[in-house]
């Protein structure tokens, strides 16, 4: 409301400033009818104020408005532009030939015409004053001198009259002065006639001069006018010219902007939408027939991708191979196979690292061009069979290695009934057969020592101890066996001595059965490296490995890697083997990985 007033204000004083202005240039006018001039100054002013809040309004709200019907505003102003520049250019070249024309008309010739028409009013008006003058000194002259019959003879002088006093110089009537003509004993009053045709033509010329004058001077005022009316009817014209255009790119574009709308409602998916022909009998009729057409193409290709959708999504989810896709914007979608190994909501990251490092998983990632597809393959099963297999090996190799030692025993122990038998038994023989059947006893002994290890009984006697100190005491136990042995880092962990350098007994010990001649251990915070340049592990035994009695060395019993897992996680770490292009990569974890 306040913003309201302040403009109203404002258009006020703009109207009282031009309105005094006006006044200060009418003023020199005589004949001028102040109060209708002003009021037509006043009605242009109003008109033009009113007319321009109107366009001004229409161009806001057409240009500044929302942004929609982009079409129809280009059309618009392409015809808006066609319309309205020849009118515009017809509208200035008009008032520069009126202002032009003006100064022309009322040029400085003009103006020295009004100059000299005063100039002979004035002097004619002198030249009078000049008779009045002589009259009275030729009446002063014969009066004094008594010649009353000369100047009555005069014929200009109408009538003497004597009176006895007389105030005043000389008094114009309309037809005749009177001259006062003062003597020393009297007054007399002379009568004059006027010459009347002399006196109207020069103040019809008078006139004259004055209308030129005030003609000349009010030449800004009846341009600036017809300029009012001008820009006045080049608003009108603005105003109508931009309603046309309005009209007629509406009239254009709305049967564009109907299908595009429909257009954009079959892009969100409503294919039902209903699309009327146009009937324009032109080009976008033909438009509208060929959008209707799409329309039923794409719902028929819709129904049929829809369909095959559908046997797709049946098919995968009757799959054993879990399938997960992820598209570029990072959208999941996957079978019910997927859902039941992993759950629905997952963190995708973490579960394909979870996959890769688990080996009863195996899968394959196929790069699409909107997205990755993930094969996970359960192979639980067929490592479990794997792993059953080679316990089998295992068993076999076990019992093939307790039968071993037995069957010498047998023979011995029937040698000793035979000799009992015969009598023929003496010391040395009894002592010797003795001894081959306790060193196969000790051998059986051992090896039941050796699987004893995989399932300590004893509790860990844990207490704080220095890994590269320990470690260095083993370097120690090594240093005429040829092989190089590099520690670094450092921390310090809770754990049972013996069994830690067991640990590591085993795992140099398998180095140097398989040729290693430099072991590398990097100690860091959160876990240990072991790095040998050895023959390495093959990827496929990684996970068989830490199997107990499994072994591809002949001379390997398959028990040090065994026990080395079983005291690792008795500590609560994990170790596991990792991918190495030279030699064996063993990592400890000290916090558990399950």
């Amino acid at each position: 409301m306040k913003r309201k007033l302040l403009i109203g204000l404002a258009l006020l004083l703009i109207f009282i400033g031009i309105n005094v202005a006006f006044i200060n240039n009418l003023k020199n006018l005589p004949y001028a009818n102040y109060y209708i001039l002003l009021l037509a100054i006043n009605i242009d002013l109003l008109a033009l104020v009113v007319v321009t809040s109107i366009v001004l309004r229409k161009l806001i709200k057409v240009y500044l408005g929302r942004r929609r019907n982009i079409l129809r505003r280009k059309l618009a102003n392409i015809l808006f532009l066609y319309l309205f520049i020849p009118l515009l250019l017809l509208n200035v070249v008009s008032i520069v030939v009126v202002l032009q024309s003006t100064k022309t008309y009322l040029s400085s010739k003009t103006r020295a015409l009004s100059a000299s028409a005063e100039r002979v009013y004035k002097n004619l008006y002198e030249s009078e004053l000049s008779r009045i003058e002589r009259f009275k000194s030729i009446s002063y002259a014969l009066l004094r001198a008594n010649q009353f019959d000369e100047l009555n003879r005069i014929k200009e002088i109408e009538s003497i009259i004597r009176v006895p006093k007389c105030d005043f110089d000389v008094s114009e009537g309309e037809f005749n002065y009177t001259l006062c003509i003062k003597l020393d004993d009297a007054g007399y009053k002379v009568v004059v006639s006027k010459d009347l045709s002399l006196i109207r033509d020069v103040s019809e010329f008078g006139e004259l001069a004055l209308d030129v004058r005030a003609f000349v001077k009010t030449r800004d005022i009846i341009t600036g006018i017809f300029v009012f009316f001008i820009v006045l009817v080049s608003l009108i014209t603005l105003l109508a010219t931009v309603w046309l255009s309005m009209l007629v790119a509406r009239h254009i574009s709305e049967p564009i902007e109907r299908l595009s709308d429909k257009a954009m409602r079959i892009a969100r998916g409503n294919l039902d939408v209903e699309v009327t022909e146009e009937k324009t009998g032109d080009e976008i009729e033909e438009l509208s027939r060929a959008f209707i057409k799409m329309k039923g193409n794409l719902k028929r290709i819709y129904e049929e991708l829809r369909r095959e959708r559908d046997l797709l999504g049946r098919l995968l989810d009757t799959l054993p191979v879990g399938v997960l896709f992820v598209s570029s914007k990072g959208e999941m979608r996957s079978n019910s196979t997927f859902v039941e190994l992993f759950g629905k909501d997952i963190d995708i990251e973490e579960t394909l690292k979870r996959i890769r490092e688990d080996k009863n998983f195996r899968l394959e990632h196929i790069k699409g061009i909107d997205g990755d597809i993930y094969l996970v393959e359960d192979i639980s099963s067929i490592v479990l069979a794997e792993r059953f297999k080679t316990w089998q090996e295992a068993v076999k190799r076990i019992a093939h290695e307790i039968k071993n030692p037995l069957t010498p025993i047998k023979l011995n122990l029937e040698r000793l009934n035979k000799y009992a038998q015969r009598g023929d038994f003496s010391d040395e023989k009894f002592v010797e057969l003795t001894k081959l059947i306790l060193k196969e006893i000790d051998r059986i002994s051992e090896l039941i020592n050796q699987f004893k290890h995989l399932s300590p009984s004893r509790e860990l006697k844990l207490e704080e101890v220095s890994l590269k100190n320990l470690l260095l005491d083993v370097q120690k136990l090594y240093a005429s066996a040829g092989i190089n042995i590099k520690v670094n880092g450092e921390k310090r962990v809770k754990g049972d001595v013996a069994l830690l350098k067991e640990v590591f007994y085993n795992l140099i010990n398998n180095s140097l059965e398989w040729g290693a001649d430099e072991i590398t251990i990097n100690i860091r915070e959160d876990s240990l490296d072991y790095i040998d340049n050895g023959k390495g592990i093959p990827q496929e035994e990684t996970e068989n490995v830490f199997i107990p009695y499994y072994s591809s060395n002949p001379k390997g019993m398959g028990l040090g890697l065994a026990v080395v897992k079983k005291v690792i996680e008795d500590h609560g770490w994990s170790i596991r083997t990792l991918p190495s292009e030279k030699g064996a990569h063993f990592l400890i974890e000290f916090k558990s990985r399950n």
